[in-house]
């Protein structure tokens, strides 16, 4: 194997669980009940944000009367709903998961996503085990795309940058893995986001496709 990689280190919503599918259909419930209906682009301006800053959005956009902190913990209710009712793995986890390990590769996450949510999720659908390190936002100041988190990540594994390769489904991703200094193969959720990115090392349509020798950082 080549030895500058030597770990892989996942994004967590959308790459290896469905939650921006859940996220996006709590959005749909929780504006039923009010008589709306989200559009498509306001969810997608909701995936950066802090959660005061996007029901402030959802409020001023739907004219939501009442507290911010009320209306935000309803937001939150219809997801763990979902959550806890419907999360699933994305086609072709295990599938790499299984291949990092053949490999010898350590595997790490690094989510924009808090620490309860990602340990739970990865212990009901039965991979913990295949975790070395998992960071979350609870641990850096700052977000995607800021680098923060995936440098975080690589000390943790005690790893370099260089010897990290970065798996992201979002631009924000990408680019925070880029700034980190990672290689960082893009396979991107086409349907929230678009599927170039100029700073992408690889682009792959899911990860089905991240054979053994992407791992290996062969073409890359």
């Amino acid at each position: 194997m080549n030895k500058g990689i030597r770990a892989i280190i996942f994004d967590f919503d959308g790459l290896l669980v469905n939650t921006e599918e859940l996220r996006e259909q709590s959005l749909v419930n929780f504006l039923k009940k009010y008589g709306k209906k989200i559009e498509f682009s306001d969810y997608t301006k909701t995936m950066l944000g802090s959660t005061e800053e996007n029901t402030r959005f959802l409020m001023e956009k739907y004219h939501l009367t009442g507290e911010i902190d009320d209306l935000s913990k309803e937001r939150r209710s219809y997801f763990d709903t979902l959550f806890q009712n419907r999360l699933a793995l994305m086609d072709g986890v295990l599938e790499i998961l299984e291949r990092a390990k053949g490999l010898g590769l350590k595997i790490a996450i690094a989510s924009n996503r808090h620490k309860a949510d990602v340990l739970d999720a990865l212990r009901r659908l039965g991979v913990e085990s295949y975790f070395e390190v998992v960071v979350n936002v609870d641990e850096v100041k700052n977000k995607k795309p800021h680098p923060e988190i995936y440098l975080l990540a690589a000390e943790k594994l005690g790893l370099s940058p260089k010897e990290c390769m970065v798996l992201e489904d979002a631009p924000h991703g990408v680019e925070s893995g880029k700034a980190a200094g990672m290689k960082v193969v893009y396979v991107p959720s086409t349907r929230y986001f678009d599927e170039k990115h100029e700073k992408a090392d690889l682009i792959v349509k899911n990860l089905h496709e991240v054979s053994e020798e992407i791992l290996k950082s062969r073409f890359i």
